[in-house]
């Protein structure tokens, strides 16, 4: 039996936009401890509990990463004093630490920068095989989004999820929403 070519074709579309959705989780996040590009270590279980955290894996030569960056930058300044977090793990090895250095700088990023130079925290933690590879997870480490790619427009859905996982702000009880 034959298959006519816009049957496979389609076929193809449906399981690429499968494994590129956005999806939301219910499960923990794996924890990982990696050093920034200071060279000191940063554990994502000691820093939850504070707010949303944005978890990108990206490259420099990643043109869709830097344009995420560059949104979740803005976002970043937003809502950093409300709790919310964010760590670009770098994934290009310990040859191209320099190069990370000097790229950051360059854009201005003032978020955490991760170095994962053997891949285990992307590979073999988060299951990465494409960049970016994002996550949000609340302050209790739960995974609530997770994206493999990013195109202009996908922030407006982002920045929703962040606001609603910030910490409630008090009331002039002094209570805060939850609370209540």
């Amino acid at each position: 039996m034959k298959t006519k070519p816009f049957l496979t074709l389609g076929l193809i579309l449906v399981l690429t936009s499968a494994v590129f959705s956005q999806t939301v989780e219910t499960k923990k996040a794996p924890d990982f401890t990696l050093p920034n590009v200071e060279g000191k270590t940063v554990s994502l279980s000691k820093s939850l509990g504070n707010g949303p955290i944005y978890i990108s894996f990206w490259a420099t030569w990643c043109k869709p990463c830097l344009e995420e960056m560059k949104i979740i930058q803005k976002i970043y300044e937003k809502y950093k004093d409300q709790g919310f977090r964010v760590m670009a793990i770098n994934t290009e090895g310990p040859k191209a630490s320099a190069k990370v250095k000097s790229f950051i700088k360059s854009y201005g990023f003032t978020f955490d920068i991760l170095l994962d130079n053997d891949g285990e925290v992307f590979r073999r933690k988060f299951k990465g095989a494409a960049m970016p590879y994002t996550f949000l997870v609340n302050a209790a480490g739960k995974i609530v989004f997770s994206a493999v790619g990013f195109k202009p427009g996908d922030e407006i859905e982002i920045e929703k999820l962040i606001v609603a996982n910030l910490p409630a702000a008090p009331d002039s009880t002094g209570q805060s929403g939850s609370e209540q």
